[in-house]
């Protein structure tokens, strides 16, 4: 799998790991109701928006998120269900229903302090418990969004694997059955990669609202750049099979022309060979050619005696040619 192809996987499941937190706008009656009422005495002036989106804020981001207005609501309202909005200092000893002084807590624990001041320790253990549901919530998040992310992933990167083997095998380098296994194994790891981006990326997204609003602006980039990159991918498949292929024939050729360099100087060698070979004879056959020639038979017995044994020499039997019979000399009458 190239690096192409875990961008391209990186970049989708980010494009479509998609957070929203809740407004206002998104709550139910019930629920918007009590962030106006919540820890006010019934007959008292409701908060204003402002602080109404205050006390929203004091839910955990990760509590109040969900991948669109409806859900985003309805994990609020869950996270309510059980809470109360506990003032810090009691009303009942000047403390003011502003969301400054209001913490949301576990309705058993609001109602058991009554009316005493909230202590130094209890509000550091509801922002340990504050930060812990955010954490809780965020990678909740992240475990949701973790499937498609995986979906996203494999979708981007099997049909660019496909091309590439298929393309490997049209050129020789891989069987067919290696090939699906290849493209099963990129297939795997670009899942695994869109799955661990958008886990992060929701997660990360879930527990901080200005990184989700960040994602959410920069959305339509990242699809533009998700796009842009597949079509990039594509063609630099098929550019690397051009080059591959010009490659493997450019070096084909140099292979041939390589051999036929060896057999030419072979053929060159050869032709040394018998040039010198042929000028050696030539030597020799002037040496024969130019003998004296002796009168009497005497002569022509020794010329031929010579003729005989410089044949021999050089190789030569009677087997070998018809002017060099096999004959018995004990007849010829004896050298004077």
């Amino acid at each position: 799998m190239s690096d192409d192809s875990h961008r391209n996987s990186a970049i989708n499941a980010a494009n479509n790991s998609n957070i929203h937190h809740a407004k206002l706008s998104d709550l139910p009656l019930g629920v918007s109701r009590r962030l106006y009422k919540g820890g006010i005495r019934p007959g008292e002036a409701s908060r204003s928006s402002i602080q109404a989106r205050e006390m929203l804020e004091k839910i955990p981001p990760s509590q109040r998120a969900g991948i669109d207005g409806k859900s985003a609501a309805s994990n609020t309202e869950k996270y309510l269900s059980d809470k109360h909005a506990s003032h810090i200092k009691p009303y009942s000893q000047g403390g003011s229903n502003e969301a400054k002084n209001i913490q949301w807590e576990s309705a058993k624990d609001n109602i058991a302090r009554g009316n005493k001041p909230m202590s130094r320790h209890e509000q550091m253990k509801l922002d340990a418990k504050w930060h812990f549901d955010n954490l809780t919530g965020a990678v909740k998040a992240g475990i949701q969004a973790t499937p498609l992310g995986v979906a996203i992933g494999a979708a981007t990167t099997a049909p660019f694997s496909m091309l590439t083997n298929a393309l490997r095998v049209v050129r020789g380098e891989i069987s067919a059955q290696e090939a699906v296994t290849e493209t099963l194994k990129d297939t795997a790891v670009g899942g695994t990669v869109g799955g661990a981006t958008a886990f992060a990326t929701t997660t990360v997204a879930a527990a901080c609202p200005p990184i989700a609003i960040a994602l959410n602006t920069v959305a339509p980039a990242l699809a533009v750049v998700g796009a842009t990159g597949m079509i990039y991918e594509f063609f630099k498949i098929l550019d690397d099979h051009k080059q591959t292929v010009r490659a493997y024939y450019k070096s084909l050729t140099q292979q041939e022309l390589d051999r036929l360099q060896e057999i030419e100087n072979e053929l060159i060698y050869e032709h040394r060979k018998n040039l010198d070979f042929l000028s050696e004879n030539k030597t020799i056959n002037q040496e024969i050619t130019n003998r004296p020639i002796p009168p009497g038979i005497e002569g022509a017995m020794k010329r031929y005696l010579e003729s005989v044994a410089i044949a021999q020499s050089l190789g030569l039997t009677s087997a070998d040619s018809k002017f060099i019979p096999d004959v018995d000399l004990s007849d010829l009458p004896p050298e004077h």
